[in-house]
């Protein structure tokens, strides 16, 4: 259980926005999705500022973090859906459906943020 938290697990270099190679470098400017979004358009970096890792591996790397993006927002949906059922069992199919895109365009850029690290995690080891 330790090691799942400890450097060099894959958990622990998405949960602390970790270069997926040598978790040191940051993968995004900023750790908060909001600001890094929204302030000033950091988006993502181009490399590891520690061990210049270049993050794009190939050319339309990115898109799969679409398939990431999309089970990441199935799984909050049935979360909202859960809370909501569990908070007010008497609560309409067209305003559950509403509070749930509603939630899910809120989350939108802590959905982005995260798919790219866990996509990128998929394809690249931690080396010491």
């Amino acid at each position: 259980m330790y090691k799942f938290f400890s450097k060099g697990s894959k958990f622990y270099g998405i949960i602390n926005n970790l270069c997926p190679k040598c978790q040191s470098g940051r993968f995004w400017k900023e750790s908060n999705p909001y600001k890094n979004i929204f302030d000033k358009n950091l988006g993502n970096c181009d490399s590891c500022d520690n061990c210049s890792f270049k993050y794009e591996i190939e050319p339309g790397f990115w898109y799969g973090a679409m398939y990431v993006s999309y089970a990441l927002a199935i799984i909050f949906s049935i979360l909202i859906y859960m809370l909501l059922v569990n908070i007010n069992n008497d609560i309409e199919v067209f305003n559950q459906f509403l509070i749930i895109s509603i939630s899910i365009l809120l989350i939108s850029p802590v959905n982005y943020f995260y798919s790219r690290i866990i996509w990128i995690n998929f394809f690249v080891k931690y080396q010491k």
